[in-house]
Order: structure tokens, then C-alpha cells, then sequence
């Protein structure tokens, strides 16, 4: 890969994986709630995610299951329910917490750690989105029949770093927000809003179409 490819490869995966979206409020709302070393979980959650459609892209596979109507409606579906669940359980979360509810805010801050890693990981296989992208970008830049071995480290290894760099940057950014605010009443509301979010997302993505 030449410096010229490397360049594009790696503006074009930043441009897209920096966007807001689910996996960026998701980030947000882990960091504000549980703390950037917490927020790892679900960061390596999200990039295991990712690395998986990036393979299955890159094996051609990513065709396959597009030209699936059964299997993409099974991956579409699957993200569509689970940011519903997150977005319910963040706005039931919220209500049930309480200033003076000591109880509740510990049990929120110690939500279980495969439980951020399930939530980083399913919002990354559940975006049929993420398997379009990885099927239209890899062909530019690598030719699996022919690419080296340090050709697919420079692809996977960047698309790590950029993955996880991002995911966690947002991530610092609702810990910045958690101090700036240093009130329960903003967390709950904050929740809540973003469980609406949550929400709203997975149910426009009913409606869009393959």
C-alpha cells in the first residue's frame, strides 16, 4: 500500500467512524455513567465488533449476506431491538435512580463488565450499515488474492486504532461532561434523552430500506 493509499484509506475510516451516531452516544453515555476505564469494555466490545465486519467483508462474505434478504434482516433487526433495549433500560435507569438512593447509584456504577462488552459489541454487528461500508471500502485499497501479510496488518491495525481511539475519545468526552455536571438531576436527564435517542434510532432503522 502505497503512502497515498495509506492516507485516504485512513482519512475516509476516520471521517466515518467519528461521525455521531449510535456507537459514539453509546460511548458517551458509558463514559458519563461508568468512567473511562470502565468504558474500555464496551470499547473493545465495539472494536471486536467491527474487526468481525471488517473480516467478513474482506472475505467476500459481506456480499453474500447483503445478497441474504433472510440474514441482513436478521442483523438489522438484531441492532433495531437491541438499541431499543439499551434506550429502555437508560430511561427506566434514570427514573429509578434517585439522589438519595445510594443503593441504586451503586448498582448503576456497577453494571457488570461483559454486559459494557455485549453493548459495544451488538451495537457494532447489529449496523447492517457497517457491513455496506466495509464491502465498498476494502476493494479500493487491498486485493485479497494478492495482498501481503503486511498489507492486511496496515488495514486491520489501522482500523483498530481508529476504532478504538474514537470510541474512546467520546468516551472521555461524558467523563468531561460527568465532572462539568456534578449533579445526579443532569445524569438522569442526560439518560434519559439519550435512551430516547437510543430509541428513536433503532426505530427509524425500521423503516430503512437494504
Amino acid at each position: 500500500m502505497t503512502i497515498e493509499s495509506f492516507t485516504a484509506y485512513f482519512v475516509i475510516l476516520f471521517i466515518a467512524t467519528v461521525t455521531p451516531g449510535p456507537t459514539s452516544l453509546l460511548a458517551i453515555n458509558h463514559g458519563l455513567n461508568h468512567g473511562v476505564s470502565r468504558t474500555v469494555y464496551s470499547g473493545l466490545g465495539n472494536l471486536l465488533g467491527n474487526i468481525l465486519m471488517a473480516l467478513v467483508s474482506m472475505l467476500g462474505l459481506g456480499a453474500i449476506l447483503l445478497a441474504s434478504g433472510f440474514i441482513f434482516s436478521v442483523i438489522k433487526w438484531t441492532g433495531i431491538l437491541y438499541l431499543i433495549y439499551i434506550g429502555v433500560k437508560s430511561i427506566i435507569g434514570s427514573f429509578q435512580e434517585n439522589a438519595n438512593n445510594e443503593k441504586n447509584v451503586k448498582a448503576t456504577i456497577n453494571k457488570r463488565n461483559d454486559r459494557l462488552f455485549l453493548d459495544g459489541f451488538i451495537i457494532a454487528v447489529g449496523n447492517p450499515k457497517g457491513i455496506l461500508f466495509f464491502t465498498a471500502l476494502f476493494p479500493q485499497f487491498i486485493n485479497i488474492k494478492s495482498a501481503t501479510t503486511n498489507g492486511f496488518l496496515i488495514i486491520f491495525s489501522t482500523l483498530a486504532i481508529v476504532a478504538f481511539g474514537c470510541y474512546m475519545l467520546y468516551a472521555l468526552f461524558g467523563v468531561k461532561l460527568s465532572r462539568l455536571f456534578q449533579i445526579q438531576q443532569f445524569k438522569r436527564w442526560f439518560n434519559r434523552v439519550t435512551g430516547s435517542i437510543f430509541i428513536g434510532t433503532g426505530l427509524a432503522l425500521v423503516f430503512t430500506k437494504k
